[in-house]
């Protein structure tokens, strides 16, 4: 019997697990299993670090490269005094502000930016194999964490970016709702909108599947979304008293190229990007102009599998979520750094862990290492393009 057994799915749910009886003990320490996430997560580490110093790259300033430089500048800055092309204020703060207390005690921006990437990065290895084995069980939970770390672009976790937070809060504010712990997942909902502009859709997805399960609007839908309206809002503020427009961060898109499109247009763009133009901007190394395209039939695999799967049958914010996730970056004209927004749709590494385990024993065996091998080369292109300052993502 999974977790999903258990869940009731007639209207007077309440989300989507019940308050009662949450899994496993109240600290998330003493939790069964939590180690794996954990040790998963230091082999990792380790293996990337290695092959960013075997491969020439500077293991400490790589991390605030291309959009780390950006959030560094947020850091220290604000959003003052932007550039006059491709200004910081294209980015949200939320990373920023997390490695400000630790910048303040210490000084030192590479003590900031390896602290908080490596509580981000816990956080986000961690909230995946939580939220999976929520809704699946621990073997699936457990596939999905290395998947996690085998996605070639999983090196964006320990660098100066969003994407690890943006994983941490999303999928850790799923988790404490399934469990019941309701002002957690609002404090989530809350951080996670202050990650990037896409953050707001996901504690509205989860507002939205509340509704419809229960029928009405309770408290904790109004929670939720008052808690995520209440982040963005600080963002917002922020941008209006720094640089006296709250959506400032929405016309400077074009200077990446970015602006609203069929998803069909960006993927044909990815396209040509394989063969670039001279002066096309955004374009990335070729391996990480093809993994952008691969990515695009992989998290379509992915969030069909959620779409469909019976056994487990996962719940409707599974997809729901992906959808809102990854609808943005596929609609924004440009197909560069598509492998990252991969990344952070998370919902991705429990369905392919669940339809692997769905596999005969030696299938599943051949499946992983097929993957594994693949993900591997792929993975050390990609951290031999940027530590060589190659753009990636």
């Amino acid at each position: 019997m999974t977790a999903l057994d258990t869940v009731p799915t007639g209207p007077e749910e309440a989300t989507a697990a019940p308050d009662a009886a949450p899994r496993g003990a109240s600290r998330w320490w003493t939790l069964p299993g939590v180690w794996f996430p954990i040790g998963v997560w230091s082999l990792w580490r380790v293996a990337q670090a290695v092959v960013t110093s075997w491969l020439g790259g500077k293991i400490v300033e790589t991390a605030y490269t291309y959009d780390g430089a950006h959030y560094l500048r947020i850091l220290h800055h604000g959003y003052a005094d932007p550039r006059p092309t491709m200004p910081s204020h294209a980015f949200f703060p939320g990373i920023a502000w997390l490695a400000t207390p630790v910048h303040w005690l210490t000084g030192s921006d590479a003590v900031a930016v390896h602290v908080t990437a490596t509580v981000t990065a816990i956080a986000a290895f961690v909230a995946v194999w939580g939220v999976t084995r929520e809704w699946t069980d621990e073997r699936t939970a457990r596939r999905a964490v290395v998947l996690l770390a085998l996605f070639p672009s999983s090196l964006f976790l320990w660098l100066f970016y969003s994407e690890a937070l943006f994983i941490a809060l999303g999928a850790g504010a799923v988790w404490a709702d399934r469990r019941g712990k309701r002002w957690l997942a609002a404090l989530c909902f809350f951080g996670i909108a202050t990650t990037r502009s896409v953050g707001i859709l996901v504690p509205a997805v989860i507002v939205l599947a509340r509704i419809i399960r229960q029928r009405r609007i309770d408290r904790w839908a109004l929670a939720y979304a008052g808690s995520a309206l209440a982040g963005l809002g600080v963002v917002l503020l922020t941008f209006q008293i720094q640089l006296g427009n709250a959506f400032a961060f929405v016309g400077v898109q074009q200077d990446w190229g970015r602006s609203v499109s069929w998803p069909w247009a960006s993927v044909a763009q990815g396209i040509d990007n394989l063969t670039p133009k001279y002066g096309t901007v955004m374009v990335p190394a070729l391996v990480a102009r093809n993994f952008d395209l691969w990515s695009v039939a992989i998290v379509l695999v992915g969030l069909g599998y959620l779409v469909l799967s019976r056994r487990p049958r996962f719940p409707m914010e599974a997809w729901m979520l992906g959808v809102a996730m990854i609808a943005l970056p596929l609609c924004s004209s440009v197909l560069a750094s598509f492998n990252r927004f991969a990344l952070a749709d998370w919902v991705i590494y429990p369905a392919y862990a669940s339809l692997i385990g769905r596999l005969p024993k030696w299938w599943r065996l051949a499946a992983m290492v097929a993957l594994g091998v693949a993900c591997l080369l792929t993975a050390y292109a990609l951290v031999g393009r940027v530590s060589v300052g190659r753009f990636i993502g």
